[in-house]
């Protein structure tokens, strides 16, 4: 017989028979796992970082040190300092004379604002038109744009598990900004503790990719109705489709990020623009969706078979 335990996070007593599939350590509510979820990450991201700094020492790298608890660090940022109830600042202000990074980190901070600028002599092509439809399609699906708050402007990135199609957005990106490409494992993931290899690619930072920001975002993503209705076109679509289309049963585009009012304003511009008749859909968790009807896919076919995306061809090829 399974033995009880007590949850991690509010201590009730928990039958290990009953408990949560996916969490053997609290009493499977939402509030408890999501605590201890955020108290896996952090002790993980610990665990991490005194390893880095134990293989630093071993390397002879200088580090600078804490002026609070002594902890050694390349660099001692705002993650740290809220731990201690500081920002950046009020630390600076009571520790004047303490340094905050290594020579390192000082020459890396060097190089990366110097690298923000490099969109202002990167010899790549005018930001157009085509540009515009595939940010488009790319933020309607899993694209991002960042900007910090320390930024003076926005840069886009994105990231995932299929190589062959982020390398292709790499690969059109680079002909107009600058951008990185690595390959890395993910965080442990919170329940099941694996890791999975990804791909991330990142432009550096450009003023007009502020000006997208500024209207693809409230604070969250949004639909700008103005910048859709003007570069959604047949290839912005099947951008957005290789981000979040799916062929089973139908043919889905996952919009669950969006309001219903977003997505109704969708599938009239879909109907109009390109005669493709969609149904809004809920899923469990009451979040909207479009699936198109069986006329619409002939229709789609046409459309997406215009376009030769490396690693979409499973998707495409309906």
């Amino acid at each position: 017989m399974e033995k009880s335990f007590n949850c991690l996070v509010c201590g009730k007593l928990i039958d290990r028979s009953s408990s949560h599939p996916a969490c053997k350590k609290t009493c499977g509510s939402v509030e408890c796992q999501a605590v201890y979820s955020r108290e896996s990450i952090r002790k993980f991201d610990q665990n991490r970082q005194r390893k880095r700094i134990k293989e630093l020492e071993r390397e002879g790298v200088d580090l600078v040190t804490c002026g609070i608890c002594n902890q050694k660090f390349e660099m001692i940022g705002l993650n740290h300092l809220k731990t201690h109830g500081l920002t950046v600042q009020e630390y600076v202000e009571r520790y004047p004379n303490l340094p905050r990074l290594n020579s390192r980190m000082k020459a890396k901070r060097g190089k990366q604002s110097k690298n923000n600028s490099q969109y202002l002599k990167y010899q790549g092509k005018t930001i157009n038109k085509k540009f515009y439809e595939f940010i488009t399609g790319s933020l309607l699906g899993d694209g991002s744009l960042e900007k910090r708050s320390s930024k003076r402007n926005a840069r886009y990135a994105e990231g995932g598990s299929n190589q062959q199609y982020l390398e292709w957005k790499y690969n059109f990106l680079k002909q107009y900004l600058p951008c990185s490409w690595r390959e890395r494992l993910s965080a442990p993931h919170t329940k099941t503790g694996k890791q999975y290899q990804g791909w991330w690619l990142r432009t550096t930072v450009h003023p007009d990719l502020t000006e997208l920001q500024k209207q693809w975002y409230n604070p969250q993503k949004i639909v700008p109705q103005d910048i859709i209705q003007k570069y959604l076109t047949e290839f912005a679509l099947t951008v957005w489709f290789c981000d979040d289309g799916c062929v089973s049963n139908g043919i889905f585009i996952y919009t669950m990020s969006f309001s219903d009012q977003e997505v109704a304003f969708l599938v009239n511009l879909l109907k109009d623009r390109f005669s493709l008749s969609g149904k809004i859909l809920k899923n469990k968790n009451n979040q909207p969706m479009i699936r198109f009807n069986a006329e619409s896919k002939d229709r789609f076919r046409q459309i997406t078979s215009k376009f030769k995306i490396p690693g979409m061809e499973y998707k495409l090829d309906f």
